[in-house]
């Protein structure tokens, strides 16, 4: 009886441990250019279609009045143009930690953020590319509300 406690036991332990190591490596989700335009509505930001070109086969950006919050949403053409634009997003991002920031990276996924002075989020899944990136606390906040709604 006890040699099958401790089978069951380390049999649920393993597949706790699975899961918490399939958690942590789930990739960022892809968000629809649809539930993208409705978000930055929903927290009024208005988006402005650039079109396709230069491997996007959609482009969108959303830029506040005074230009201290910026969003940029490509769908491009080949998912290896997505994913060079995260690589190149996401360089020196050591930099941001040695000034204090607060910098959460999985796969496919980034987020920085320094109290209410800073927000960065980046994010690529398949095809698809989104940048987040904030100074100043308005535009901060508009910033992580926008990324909640679009479930960074």
């Amino acid at each position: 009886m006890k040699t099958t406690m401790k089978k069951v036991a380390a049999i649920v332990m393993v597949g706790a441990m699975a899961l918490a190591m399939a958690a942590c490596k789930k990739s960022a989700k892809k968000v629809s250019v649809d539930d993208f335009k409705k978000a930055c509505e929903e927290v009024g930001l208005t988006v402005e279609d650039l079109g396709g070109g230069d491997g996007a086969k959609e482009q969108y950006e959303v830029k506040n009045a005074d230009n201290t919050l910026e969003v940029t949403y490509v769908i491009a053409e080949k998912s290896d143009d997505a994913k060079k634009a995260y690589e190149m997003a996401t360089e020196g991002i050591e930099a941001l930690e040695g000034l204090g920031a607060d910098v959460k990276k999985s796969s496919g996924k980034l987020v920085v953020s320094k109290e209410d002075k800073l927000y960065a989020a980046t994010v690529q899944s398949g095809d698809m590319f989104l940048s987040i990136s904030a100074s100043g606390a308005d535009a901060v906040k508009t910033a992580k509300e926008l990324a909640s709604k679009l479930g960074i």
